[in-house]
C-alpha cells in the first residue's frame, strides 16, 4: 500500500470534499475513484509490476548457514 500527499489551496480542498460527500465517499476513496476514471477515459493503463520471491528471513534464520563437519575416524 503506497501512500499519496496532495497541497492544494482551501477552495481545491472544499470542493474536493463536497464533491466526496455528494457521491457518498470519503475524501480518500473519492480521489481515488476520481484517479481511475480519468485513465479509463485517457486509456492510460499501468503494467504490474515483477515481484521478486525473495525468501524473507526472520530472526536468526538470516544469519544461519549449514555446515558439513567431518568425522574424526
Amino acid at each position: 500500500m503506497k501512500s499519496l500527499f496532495i497541497r492544494c489551496s482551501e477552495e481545491t480542498y472544499e470542493l474536493a470534499h463536497a464533491l466526496a460527500k455528494k457521491e457518498s465517499r470519503s475524501l480518500n476513496k473519492q480521489i481515488i475513484h476520481m484517479i481511475h476514471n480519468e485513465a479509463d477515459d485517457r486509456g492510460v493503463v499501468v503494467k504490474p509490476k515483477k515481484e521478486e520471491a525473495v525468501p524473507v528471513k526472520t530472526g536468526l534464520q538470516g544469519f544461519v548457514g549449514t555446515a558439513i563437519q567431518g568425522s574424526a575416524d
